[in-house]
């Protein structure tokens, strides 16, 4: 939310500075990175401050629990600065098409925020502890940032007082960008925010489970949106709209053939896959939820890439509205699903705004931008992954339907199911130039520089 939007401005910006020359790069990562950090001590200090509200007033926390509750609070807010400073210098590398470093440096903190938990809480360490060790993680990557952005990219000093005419640039065009920054967060985990006001903290622990799970396979859209948001600039800045829109189109085929079978497999197995996860009583509270998160996950992934389009074309107008429309709707739905149906509705209501993303993005995207030209090839090899789609979900409910005394059996299926559903996908979905352009970043992952 106190990102005000500039870090995907910063992406933007720095996909077109990279054309323009290093004087103006320079102007842009420094504007973005000491403001993101300037605006994370406001919100740190906040958060800090207050704490005892958020854990005796927001949430229902029992008197028991309140003081580790304030101190977890306390060091969250220590996080708010470096975070907001770190997503500035991943903006920077992914707007000039360094994803290998990106994800190089991402990944140690995606794993950190798995293993430390994993580690801390059974030897009994506290939920401040455990902040506590990932605070140490996190800043040692924002100097590896840091680091990287300098030999890549920048050189000599780094000093904010030339570059304040930029930030007033860049915080002009955020301006709606800054909209659905702070209203995406806070739509995005309302469905919790219900869950833990009227089932309570316990319900939350449930939910939660579920709603990790299914939020963790938005890594998948989200590495495409930020691999296509540059490009399209690029091809906004050079007139080449239809060429964009063309290879959102095509982006989007291949997204859903890689995000269809993960999604099929927790709609169908979500009872299976909570409990062997998390144990059965977990499974027995979250696994409808999980089942109707699955469908969310998917149409929600679909609608990164319109969204992409209206950021690339320079139309941060439009999601911003959309969001605003929905939160007006969402916000008061959520509450009524969950008093209805507990567990099960905070997930529908998530779901259905999934759903209503996808659909605005899409109609936002053909009435500002426009559609594209009738491509035969294309519209084939979207039949063709229809067709695969039903068969794969047609094989994996006869699965579950089945049952079997033998769950490496049932294991076995799954696992050749989704085999022939890959070698399909890959020879008839996508099409030659895809194939080889995927065979491209396996083999060699480096990018190349475009002019």
């Amino acid at each position: 939310m106190f990102d005000f939007g500039l870090a995907r401005t910063t992406v933007r910006f720095v996909a077109d500075a990279t054309v323009r020359g290093q004087d103006r790069l320079r102007e842009i990562v420094l504007a973005s990175v000491f403001s993101q950090a300037a605006m994370g001590c406001v919100a740190g200090v906040l958060v800090f401050g207050f704490a005892p509200f958020l854990a005796n007033h927001v949430f229902k926390v029992s008197s028991e629990l309140v003081p580790g509750a304030i101190a977890m609070f306390r060091v969250l807010a220590l996080h708010v600065p470096v975070l907001l400073a770190s997503q500035a210098l991943r903006a920077t590398l992914e707007g000039a098409q360094r994803f290998d470093i990106s994800t190089a440096l991402r990944i140690p903190g995606s794993l950190a925020s798995v293993v430390i938990p994993a580690v801390v809480a059974p030897a009994g360490g506290s939920l401040a502890t455990i902040l506590w060790v990932l605070l140490a993680v996190r800043v040692v990557l924002v100097v590896a940032n840091v680091d990287a952005v300098r030999r890549v990219l920048l050189g000599g000093s780094w000093s904010l007082r030339p570059h304040l005419q930029t930030l007033r640039e860049m915080l002009g065009y955020s301006g709606w960008v800054a909209v659905s920054a702070a209203l995406g967060p806070a739509l995005g985990s309302f469905d919790r925010f219900v869950v833990g006001s009227i089932v309570g903290v316990a319900g939350l622990g449930f939910y939660t489970g579920a709603a990790e799970l299914a939020n963790r396979f938005f890594l998948i859209p989200a590495t495409a949106f930020a691999a296509l948001l540059p490009a399209l600039a690029h091809s906004e800045a050079r007139g080449a709209r239809a060429r964009a829109l063309a290879a959102c189109r095509a982006a989007r085929r291949q997204l859903a053939a890689v995000l269809f079978p993960v999604c099929l497999a927790l709609l169908i197995f979500a009872p299976t896959i909570l409990g062997g996860w998390l144990g059965p009583d977990y499974a027995a509270q979250g696994g409808t939820a999980l089942r109707i998160l699955a469908v969310g996950v998917f149409l929600g992934g679909l609608a990164h890439l319109p969204l992409g389009v209206l950021y690339g074309a320079a139309r941060p107008d439009l999601p911003a509205k959309i969001h605003v429309g929905e939160a007006v709707v969402y916000l008061p739905l959520a509450f009524v699903l969950v008093r209805a149906f507990g567990i099960p509705g905070a997930a529908l209501s998530w779901t259905i705004r999934c759903a209503a993303d996808l659909a605005l993005y899409e109609w936002a995207t053909r009435r500002a931008i426009g559609r594209c030209e009738i491509d035969l090839a294309e519209t084939a090899r979207a039949r063709r992954l229809a067709l695969l789609g039903t068969g794969l979900g047609a094989t994996f409910a006869l699965i579950a339907w089945s049952g079997g005394s033998s769950v490496a059996m049932g294991l076995a299926l799954v696992a050749l199911g989704l085999a022939a559903y890959g070698i399909l996908a890959w020879v008839r979905v996508f099409s030659p130039e895809e194939r080889a352009a995927w065979m491209s970043m396996v083999l060699r992952p480096r990018p190349r520089h475009s002019a």
